[in-house]
């Protein structure tokens, strides 16, 4: 994972409310010390910025970044 890249939430996150926000998609804005993600939702038009734990997020697929563009057309 790296600056730039797109993810989505894992099927388990560690926080409850995060189950909320498994259809959505972020970009990784910046690592913080330890495991910490410095994220933007993607589908959203205020800018919400998230700093969660790497272990809660993986690369989104080519079908993710599909339900992106539909949700956004």
């Amino acid at each position: 994972m790296k600056i730039g890249d797109i993810v989505k939430l894992t099927v388990n996150p560690s926080v409850d409310w995060m189950y909320d926000y498994l259809d959505k998609t972020f970009e990784v804005l910046d690592f913080l010390p330890q495991t910490g993600v410095k994220l933007k939702m993607r589908q959203q038009e205020a800018e919400w910025i998230w700093i969660i734990g790497k272990e809660n997020l993986k690369i989104a697929t080519t079908e993710d970044l599909r339900g992106y563009m539909e949700a956004i057309r």
